[in-house]
């Protein structure tokens, strides 16, 4: 055996044993779960609560689900939104035309 193929062969060799070092079970990741305490899973887009930042499964993600210690946070925003659209949508006498 020539020094070029003794080389390839050791190359070739070091190869395989450095890829039997890697584990073949791949690691499995912390899937967060429902601060609630259902123990469900939380879902990521939707979980995690605007006002405590915590995160929760698809049946307690609603503020009303889950308690939210931040609940009159929450309620004065709601009024808040809902005043602003409703004085936007106010009738007044200049909008109404006269026939």
């Amino acid at each position: 055996m020539s020094s070029v193929e003794q080389q390839a062969a050791t190359a070739s060799a070091a190869s395989v044993a450095s890829d039997t070092s890697i584990p073949s079970t791949p690691s499995k990741r912390k899937v967060a779960r429902c601060d609630f305490g259902c123990g469900a899973a939380a879902v990521k887009t939707i979980g995690t609560c605007r006002y405590c930042s915590s995160q929760y499964c698809a049946k307690h993600r609603l503020p009303e689900a889950h308690a939210c210690a931040n609940m009159q946070t929450c309620q004065s925003a709601a009024k808040e939104r809902l005043e602003k659209r409703l004085i936007g949508e106010k009738t007044v006498g200049a909008k109404v035309a006269t026939a």
